[in-house]
């Protein structure tokens, strides 16, 4: 649950995670909860993937079909190259979705509006809530130009919710969080759809938890796939897609396509090393759960390698690059 309150009883509320990966729809997952005890009635615009695990997540909500960014990462391209080609694409998702929510609001009585982190998820005629950690983009070029457009969306809305500790030697998100535009940024505490657990004894020695868009996700999994082909430990793994494998895997591979909260809190008590991206979500998941982890951030992508440096810095955690993974990487970690 959330660290801090937040204070809306009795409204009619729509709320909106960004498609790029499950992990915003899963952050998104005690925040909803929270309404909901707070007497709300939600409606959840998303794509229908997004549907499909929140179905296993929430009830007594509705769902409204929106369009996703569907934006594509690269195999060999850094990331921002791979946006900056994609700008256009995103600017006209970006008016598209605006007019949607203008539209449905014409037809729908709605008193607040919650985004997390589409851009164009605002009305003037509605309280708009906008929720990211990324006040401060960290790019390897343009980066203030980033950041003065980043912060011309943040104001179009009436607050930003911060998903972080308020105090910022606890901070999960490090100098990504700091406000330097005024943004009317509150911090609500971490969000995670996990609750602190015992830990068990162990099932497996390893659990990898893939996530993100494609190909880098499934490029992950080959060479993780890979490097672990031919040893004895006994891994658990989330692909994080709905699509099947085609391939067949070894048989020290148990396998789940996209793991409910309860499954996946579960695998996380009872394997003994976790391996995953360095994305946002799945840190405060880490948080919450006191867990440590080998950190992988998706190539290119500034915001997850400095993530996962900033947590091995501080928070113990071990970081390795996607183009380093080998079996002898991999050993290191495991007998680490």
């Amino acid at each position: 649950m959330l660290s801090s309150p937040i204070n809306l009883y009795n409204k009619k509320i729509l709320l909106a995670p960004l498609d790029w990966g499950m992990g915003h729809a899963a952050r998104c997952v005690p925040l909803i909860k929270q309404l909901q005890q707070q007497q709300n009635s939600l409606v959840i615009a998303c794509t229908k993937q997004q549907q499909q695990f929140l179905e296993q997540e929430i009830s007594g909500v509705e769902f409204a079909s929106l369009f996703g960014y569907n934006m594509s990462y690269a195999k060999v391209l850094p990331l921002w190259v791979k946006i900056l080609f994609q700008l256009p694409k995103l600017s006209a998702v970006v008016k598209q979705e605006n007019k949607w929510l203008a539209n449905y609001l014409k037809e729908n009585k709605t008193d607040v509006v919650i985004s997390d982190n589409r851009f164009g998820f605002y009305n003037e005629n509605v309280e708009s809530i906008f929720i990211t950690h990324q006040l401060n983009v960290q790019a390897p070029f343009f980066q203030n130009m980033i950041n003065r457009i980043n912060g011309s969306f943040i104001k179009k809305y009436n607050i930003c919710w911060v998903p972080d500790y308020v105090e910022e030697e606890k901070r999960l998100s490090g100098i990504l969080s700091v406000e330097k535009n005024r943004m009317n940024a509150v911090f609500i505490g971490p969000l995670s759809r996990f609750q602190k657990t015992e830990w068990q004894q162990k099932k497996h020695d390893v659990l990898i938890v893939l996530s993100g868009p494609e190909p880098q996700r499934t490029l992950l999994e080959e060479k993780l796939v890979l490097a672990f082909a031919n040893t004895s430990y006994k891994i658990a793994l989330v692909r994080g897609s709905f699509n099947e494998r085609a391939q067949k895997l070894p048989s020290n591979f148990y396998v789940i396509n996209v793991a409910s909260s309860k499954q996946l809190q579960e695998l996380l008590s009872v394997s003994e090393k976790i391996i995953c991206r360095s994305g946002y979500s799945t840190l405060m998941d880490l948080d919450t759960l006191n867990a440590k982890a080998l950190l992988i951030p998706t190539p290119g992508q500034s915001e997850q390698e400095y993530l996962a440096k900033y947590w091995q810095d501080k928070f113990a955690c071990t970081y390795l690059e996607q183009k380093n993974i080998s079996e002898e990487s991999i050993k290191k970690f495991m007998l680490a």
